[in-house]
């Protein structure tokens, strides 16, 4: 005899296991058990887990952007922006532990080679990146995303699309540069050379995931890749140097009043 289900979401009859009205599955009592299960199958789902889509990223990060934005392949892939979030918390407290931008100042040459003005003002832009980390990585999305609008022109995206493409590829590279943090605070090694390689890979990461979401995979592809990922970069910086110079003037002024 089949049993009648009463959905609590839309309050459908239905028998089996989903509701065929709503798509909701039967509604249970939430015990350890079943919070254990959920835990576990939101991170290592087959099609949609959060290890699967961090594994396919490296190898076809424009190939599962495309399905998920042109080809309307979402229920296979975990959500891009719950993706990010994950992985830029992550980073968030590695950078925040491993010293990882002062680190960097340091190895740039510090006071040898700034002077103690310039200094103090990346200083201050570390301090304002370190604090707010993960919402910086959330910031930079949008210019990234116009400066791919401006390089791809020609391509029927609209701006929500490529802010989606610019999700998936940011919360990736954050996690290349956060193991790239780790091992440089396990090695020491932070001169300039780690550095440098850290900026080369994940440039050529995201010039990569573009040609394979673009279809172009020619030398002059990854030219257009490049210069998008590079104007992104100088429009992120310039806005951050004028948020932290304004952050500056307007504690400056607070500090004076007191």
């Amino acid at each position: 005899m089949t049993t009648t289900n009463n959905c609590q979401n839309c309050n459908n009859q239905f028998s089996g296991e989903f509701c065929n009205n709503c798509g909701q599955k039967r509604v249970h009592r939430i015990t350890m058990a079943h919070l254990g299960h959920d835990m576990v199958h939101a991170f290592t789902h087959t099609d949609k887990g959060f290890f699967h889509l961090l594994l396919k990223l490296f190898v076809k990060p424009g190939v599962v952007a495309r399905e998920y934005i042109a080809e309307g392949k979402r229920k296979r892939y975990f959500t891009p922006f719950q993706y990010l979030i994950i992985i830029g918390t992550i980073a968030a407290f590695v950078a925040a532990n491993s010293h990882f931008l002062e680190t960097t100042t340091a190895a740039l040459g510090g006071s040898d080679v700034y002077s103690a003005r310039q200094l103090a003002f990346m200083q201050k832009i570390n301090s304002f990146q370190t604090r707010y980390y993960n919402f910086m990585i959330l910031l930079q999305l949008p210019f990234y995303a116009f400066a791919t609008r401006m390089v791809y022109k020609k391509h029927p995206y609209n701006f929500a699309e490529l802010l989606t493409l610019q999700t998936f590829v940011s919360a990736q590279t954050t996690l290349i540069g956060m193991l790239i943090m780790l091992s440089i605070f396990v090695t020491g090694k932070a001169g300039g050379t780690m550095i440098l390689i850290m900026v080369v890979v994940i440039i050529c990461f995201q010039a990569f995931a573009y040609m394979q979401f673009f279809a172009e995979s020619s030398f002059k592809g990854f030219l257009k890749a490049t210069l998008a990922n590079i104007i992104g970069i100088i429009l992120f910086i310039l806005f951050v140097m004028l948020i932290v110079l304004i952050y500056g003037i307007v504690t400056n002024s607070f500090t004076s009043k007191m």
